[in-house]
């Protein structure tokens, strides 16, 4: 009785916390409804910048957790699907931008989570985290350990693979495992960062060879067939939620074309944005400069 009364008390206290100074639930704030992708995946971000809670038979493993406060909304996306009740164990970041940063200390304070990122994405988090201000204030979080290249962690019932893919900033990282539709499994992919960073040298060729390693590791077998971009609208998510809700004998989140067409246009972006940059810095080195640092191996 005395357990239960205990229980009950910290999910209320819980609930204070979650729900004090949340926005407004609003199209105009950037909230979207949460929604189910996979039978162990489900969608929790706002408009703009994506957050998935992957759950596992020890409870839910969290994928970036958007700007603050906005971040807010998560545990009440959790509560409208029905989550609530499973314990948050991991907070994965893919790179220390405070949109995918900026709720992790939150978040780990409501549940008691262990943060796993890599060691350069703490240290932009923190610089993005000094220069926060007003209602959009936050904390780094609290990183006991820290992802390394190729490594794996497992939680419950589902591995996660990690890897070391910089270029959008020093510290992006990927994340790889499967998810489950219909008692069957497809391999999904994070890719850690969008779009090459022109901004510190080095970074813009660091991106092309990120990507190009990817490609590689994507299409050993099974070949990635789920991109859970980072942001929504670059893989189609909500046009795809449309179909899913539509078409109930299909899912459209499952498709390698779609995986493999978003890297090819991180690359061909890039690729212009270099040209340009190029163009304005007067080199005449183009297609050298262009290519990536190192040569790279799949893993």
């Amino acid at each position: 009785m005395r357990k239960n009364i205990v229980f009950l008390v910290l999910c209320i206290s819980m609930n204070a916390v979650a729900n004090a100074g949340v926005p407004e639930m609003k199209g105009e704030n950037g909230y979207v409804e949460p929604f189910r992708m996979f039978d162990n995946l489900y969608y929790v971000g706002d408009q703009w910048v994506s957050s998935y809670a992957v759950e596992t038979s020890s409870g839910l493993v969290i994928i970036d957790t958007l700007d603050f406060p906005f971040s807010k909304w998560i545990p009440a996306n959790l509560k409208k699907l029905g989550l609530n009740d499973k314990k948050v164990t991991h907070i994965f970041i893919t790179h220390g931008h405070s949109d995918h940063v900026g709720g992790a200390e939150f978040l780990q304070s409501l549940y008691g989570s262990k943060v796993i990122m890599s060691e350069k994405a703490l240290e932009l988090a923190k610089e993005q985290a000094l220069k926060s201000k007003g209602k959009a204030v936050f904390l780094p979080p609290v990183v006991e350990s820290y992802a390394g290249d190729s490594s794996t962690i497992v939680v419950g019932d589902t591995e996660f693979k990690f890897y070391i893919t910089p270029g959008h900033t020093e510290g992006d990282l990927s994340i790889d495992f499967f998810v489950e539709d219909k008692g069957k499994q497809y391999r999904a992919f994070v890719v850690g960062g969008h779009g090459a960073n022109f901004q510190k040298p080095g970074l813009a060729r660091q991106f092309m060879a990120s990507m190009a390693r990817i490609k590689k590791i994507a299409t050993q077998s099974p070949a990635v067939t789920v991109n859970l971009s980072n942001h929504p609208h670059k893989n189609n998510l909500f046009s795809n939620r449309g179909i899913s809700a539509k078409y109930k004998t299909i899912n459209p989140f499952i498709s390698q074309e779609n995986f493999s067409q978003f890297i090819e246009q991180q690359e061909e972006s890039a690729t212009e944005e270099t040209k340009e940059e190029l163009k304005s810095s007067g080199s005449t080195n183009a297609n050298k400069l262009m290519q990536p640092t190192a040569d790279v191996s799949a893993d």
